[in-house]
């Protein structure tokens, strides 16, 4: 396979940008050259927070919304024993 059909089956567009369709509205999402797995975008048309699962060929999913951030209740509350 030559490097033009191969660019085309990954989703880059005719200006070799890579791309990729949104999950929700079907629009083509622009990325960044740079782009890596796990990275978030929005797609231009429905606002909708995406995250790139994939980059061959270019995969884009809803986003996780999780901030990393347990909800924790705040220890000092507690006793040794786990009791007000």
């Amino acid at each position: 396979m030559n490097d033009d059909k191969l660019q085309k089956s990954e989703g880059r567009s005719p200006k070799n940008k890579l791309r990729a369709r949104c999950p929700a509205c079907n629009a083509w999402v622009n990325l960044r050259d740079a782009a890596e797995v796990w990275d978030l975008v929005d797609c231009p048309e429905c606002c909708t927070m995406l995250e790139i699962v994939d980059l061959r060929p270019p995969t884009l999913d809803y986003a996780n919304r999780d901030t990393g951030e347990e909800d924790f209740e705040d220890e000092d509350e507690y006793d040794d024993d786990g009791r007000y």
